[in-house]
């Protein structure tokens, strides 16, 4: 009985390990959505894996953006995301041209780094009910 007992509150403190889910991983979930956007960057997509307009010469745009971006997570449920420097104004379409290339999602969590948010979760759910979090 007393293997039974052990079991059960084994199952009951990861339980209540649960309530901290989001704050154990939101250091990780920031490096994952700033791997997904950066890989967006290079592919020269937006948030939502729609392509740039191409640049005048027929060159993906924006080649060095992941250098202005930052992703943090604050506190255990949020997670900051910026675009710093002229980045920043080619993503809200103020340069010349007014072409918009949206780099960080601005409305909204777009489907690609809803996945990743969803696996990183995911895992991290796994991990705490194996007894390994």
């Amino acid at each position: 009985m007393s293997d039974g007992n052990a079991a059960l509150q084994a199952q009951i403190d990861r339980l209540h390990k649960l309530s901290t889910l989001g704050a154990r991983t939101a250091p990780e979930l920031a490096r994952e959505l700033e791997r997904e956007i950066k890989a967006q960057i290079a592919r020269g997509e937006g948030p939502d894996g729609k392509p740039w307009p191409l640049t005048k010469d027929g060159k993906q745009a924006l080649q060095h953006a992941a250098k202005s971006l930052t992703v943090a997570a604050v506190g255990a449920d949020t997670i900051v995301v910026r675009i710093a420097g002229v980045e920043a104004r080619h993503h809200l379409g103020h340069v010349r041209g007014g072409i918009v290339r949206q780099i960080i999602p601005t409305r909204g969590i777009p489907d690609p780094l809803v996945r990743v948010i969803q696996r990183v979760l995911a895992e991290s759910f796994q991990q705490t009910m194996r007894g390994a979090a």
